[in-house]
């Protein structure tokens, strides 16, 4: 998706370790607040849950 859109900047509340409420998405989402998940893939690869996106994780924070 990259190709097709600015990156996105938005403002994380932690709910845990690994779930944050995000805001600041702008006319891109509908809701107010969007859930952002860091995890893992089954292979290991960490990846980051945007929405209802994954896509690889390239920043370690």
């Amino acid at each position: 998706m990259r190709d097709f859109s600015p990156p996105l900047e938005l403002d994380l509340t932690p709910l845990s370790a690994t779930v944050f409420a995000a805001t600041g998405a702008g006319p891109s989402f509908s809701e107010d607040w969007m859930p952002v998940v860091f995890a893992a893939l089954v292979d290991g690869t960490p990846c980051c849950y945007i929405g209802m996106r994954c896509a690889p994780r390239t920043s370690p924070h």
